[in-house]
């Protein structure tokens, strides 16, 4: 099926790779990005149109389910007018406008942030893949598989959940499954719980800590008002709000919720975003300059005359 969802202001790239869900990839075709990925039991290929997803869809879903996923809080462009009246972002949002909060499954939420736990983003997502392929369910014969329920990760072999990858993560993982198979009332009940208890509830499992259920809380709960500090944003934040200084991660959630009310999950993604675009290109600047410099020491060996070796006297 094809479906045609407004989406007026979303840049489909920043919102797909800005560390918020794992089972997308990205491509450029005609000039459009297009993004291929699994949602529930929906394998889609989504093409970014002006004002508007072109979604074609192999599998269950309909045009509710896709705004509810890519468009949860509602038309983007009067969200940012408000973030803009924040001077920090508005300086940034030139390069951060039209990331989405997605409206993730709670459990998938909660498995692949467990999953993200001292990881990286190629890592996490292979982890992701190769778990549900080994125990998820097989979709449309396109060689795709939906994520596994609680129940099959939970009484899933040791070796099967090896053979992901996760390391030390298997067991958390394992434990997470198992509760939320025993009571699948309990994250859904987390969505109108007031935000601490919501925190507590999560961290009551074994290996989620407060990164890991702020993002269960944003990015699979609902919970707007949740801001997950992880290295990108805490250098944003001492950077741009605190004058260098360092803060607790309880003092900076604090202080975002105070600043930004209601939109302090969606201003966690702009200064994320923002951070770790600007990290990355002083990295390819730095990288560039030492590789500069390694050419110049070169240059200058390979112009001494013969049996003059570097550091030896003349």
């Amino acid at each position: 099926m094809a479906y045609l969802i407004p989406a007026v202001g979303l840049h489909l790239a920043r919102t797909l790779d800005c560390g918020q869900a794992f089972r997308w990839r990205l491509s450029i075709e005609s000039g459009f990005t297009l993004a291929r990925g699994v949602v529930g039991d929906a394998v889609l290929t989504v093409r970014a149109r002006p004002g508007a997803l072109a979604v074609a869809a192999d599998g269950m879903t309909d045009p509710a389910s896709l705004r509810r996923y890519f468009t949860p809080w509602g038309p983007l462009p009067p969200l940012e007018a408000k973030l803009a009246k924040d001077p920090v972002l508005k300086r940034h949002l030139e390069q951060t406008a039209g990331i989405s909060i997605l409206g993730q499954d709670g459990w998938e939420a909660l498995a692949t942030f467990v999953i993200s736990q001292n990881n990286n983003i190629p890592k996490i997502r292979l982890s992701v893949e190769r778990l549900c392929t080994a125990v998820g369910t097989a979709l449309a014969g396109n060689g795709a598989f939906s994520f596994p329920a609680p129940e099959r990760v939970a009484d899933a072999p040791d070796r099967v959940l090896s053979s992901a990858a996760l390391g030390y993560r298997a067991s958390y993982l394992r434990t997470a499954a198992r509760f939320v198979a025993d009571h699948p009332h309990a994250l859904p009940a987390l969505c109108a719980a007031p935000l601490d208890d919501a925190r507590a509830a999560l961290m009551a499992l074994p290996g989620v800590g407060e990164k890991v259920s702020e993002c269960v809380l944003l990015f699979g709960l609902g919970h707007r008002r949740a801001f997950p500090v992880d290295v990108w944003v805490r250098r944003a934040m001492e950077s741009w709000y605190f004058q260098g200084r360092r803060r607790s991660d309880a003092d900076t959630r604090a202080f975002a919720r105070d600043r930004f009310g209601d939109l302090a999950g969606l201003a966690q993604q702009h200064l994320f975003w923002a951070a770790r675009q600007l990290g990355t290109a002083a990295a390819h600047r730095a990288g560039a300059r030492r590789s500069r410099a390694t050419n110049r020491v070169a240059a200058r060996g390979r112009s001494r005359p013969r049996g003059v070796e570097c550091g030896s006297e003349s």
